[in-house]
């Protein structure tokens, strides 16, 4: 039998708090109201349950597979929750910023929320151009909407604070 340490390892910990954030992504992909339907088109569920299912097999994969712990994590156990946070604070700002643009959505609309959220990605994973980030996370963003909004008429959220998609656009 596995050591208690063993079992709950920080990563699997981490994984188990993706599989509950895919949960509920799942959950409200699967309410999309039924107005956001065309004939003939996949419906609005699609995206999310692709998407869901592939975050959960990568959660489930560090779950059961989670990689050999360094010597530190074996061997250090005071202030360990301090350590772990400033030694891994990038993933915990992601995450914050993912919140924070599920929050920030309606009300900024996709392109914007969608355009910061990127750039910031980039800039936290180490792209040590931020003008190149800040490009790339622009005009993916503009595709995406144009893509989704113009190509596939899919309605994505355009925002309640005056500074809209068909304003920039």
């Amino acid at each position: 039998m596995m050591p208690a340490k063993r079992l709950w390892s920080p990563t699997r910990f981490e994984a188990l708090v993706i599989l509950g954030a895919v949960a509920g992504y799942i959950w409200e992909g699967l309410n999309i109201p039924a107005y956001y339907s065309f004939a003939g088109v996949p419906g609005p569920t699609v995206f999310p349950i692709i998407l869901g299912t592939t975050m959960a097999a990568a959660a489930l994969w560090l779950m059961f597979f989670p990689g050999e712990q360094t010597r530190e994590e074996k061997g250090s156990v005071d202030g360990g929750l301090q350590r772990r946070i400033r030694e891994r604070w990038r993933f915990y700002l992601m995450w914050a910023l993912l919140i924070a643009y599920l929050l920030l959505l309606p009300l900024l609309g996709f392109i914007i929320c969608s355009a910061v959220l990127l750039a910031a990605f980039f800039i936290l994973l180490g792209e040590k151009h931020w003008y190149l980030g800040f490009s790339i996370a622009v005009v993916f963003s503009f595709g995406i909407y144009f893509l989704f909004a113009k190509a596939l008429q899919i309605n994505l959220p355009h925002g309640n604070s005056g500074i809209t998609a068909k304003t920039l656009v």
